[in-house]
């Protein structure tokens, strides 16, 4: 799916999905996710450029379908590692 996407970027130092969104570049891993999660391709530039959104899109796998993670896509991950605020006991925390 994506071998044509990233064959530009084959041996190029960094190939982050946030390099180029921090450059103000909407690759086509951008634009894939934008259209499936019905959201403008600017808001997912600015999303993963800010480290509140991510896309997997490894250049060495390139059968995967992106997919975006964060606060404004559908698929969130929501994870409390360490002590809560919500909550003052060490032991049950770590049960």
């Amino acid at each position: 799916m994506r071998a044509t996407w990233v064959e530009s970027r084959k041996g190029q130092q960094n190939v982050s999905q946030m390099h180029y969104a921090r450059q103000g570049v909407i690759t086509e891993e951008m634009a894939h996710v934008a259209k499936r999660e019905n959201l403008p391709e600017s808001l997912i530039m600015e999303e993963v450029a800010r480290g509140r959104m991510i896309i997997p899109a490894n250049i060495n796998h390139t059968n995967l379908e992106p997919m975006a993670i964060g606060i404004a896509s559908k698929c969130k991950v929501n994870a409390n590692i360490g002590a809560s605020p919500n909550a003052s006991d060490a032991d049950e925390e770590v049960k």
